[in-house]
């Protein structure tokens, strides 16, 4: 399962759909795609589209809850690898030029309206979410000059009207199991306050 991938997919059609209730088109509003290509070529197909760009993965330090042990029997547990949370920063931008340039920024508006209506995406709003994923929290960031200059110099263009979003509290789990543990056994929590340590069952 590619967490990254679905997920980036699911908020891109959820997106979509909200622009087509507003704006029906036989043509997809919203795109998951880079905007220049290695070649430093235009992406034709993100013309006149709000496009969603990976800017930074990020590794989220601050969350602790690891239990390095699962059960898997009665009497066994797993040794698992610590999960990664991780944060995905997102830019949507709205590739619309010329006389079609006043358009996108009411894409770029109705962007801002459907995160702030939506701040958390679930299994109840973003059905498909992958299993691993309980919620993903969607917060608006703020760049500045500096910033923008450097992340509009990552997608390959000098200005784009455009915001940038930070999606919270991603969870990478691994499925591999480094061994198996038996539960430890043999010991009994003493009858009274005299025996703190406890003892061994004989």
């Amino acid at each position: 399962m590619n967490l990254i991938q679905d997920s980036l997919e699911l908020i891109r059609d959820r997106l979509n759909e909200y622009f087509q209730v507003a704006d029906p088109s036989p043509e997809p509003w919203v795109t998951l795609s880079n905007l220049m290509d290695q070649d430093g070529q235009v992406v034709t197909e993100t013309r006149n589209k709000v496009v969603i760009f990976l800017a930074n993965i990020q590794n989220d330090t601050t969350i602790s809850t690891w239990n390095p042990t699962a059960p898997v029997s009665p009497d066994r547990f797993a040794v698992v690898p610590p999960p990664i949370y991780i944060n995905l920063y997102l830019l949507f931008f709205a590739n619309f030029s010329a006389r079609n340039y006043p358009q996108g920024l009411g894409m770029i508006s109705r962007t801002i309206q459907f995160f702030q209506e939506n701040p958390y995406l679930d299994h109840n709003n973003l059905p498909g979410l992958p299993e691993p994923i309980d919620k993903l929290a969607i917060e608006f960031s703020n760049l500045d000059a500096v910033g923008l200059n450097y992340v509009m110099g990552l997608a390959g263009v000098k200005y784009l009207p455009s915001v940038y979003y930070k999606v919270r509290m991603f969870p990478f789990r691994g499925d591999t199991m480094q061994q198996q543990v038996t539960a430890a056994s043999g010991y009994r929590l003493p009858a009274g306050p005299e025996g703190a340590q406890g003892k061994a069952e004989e």
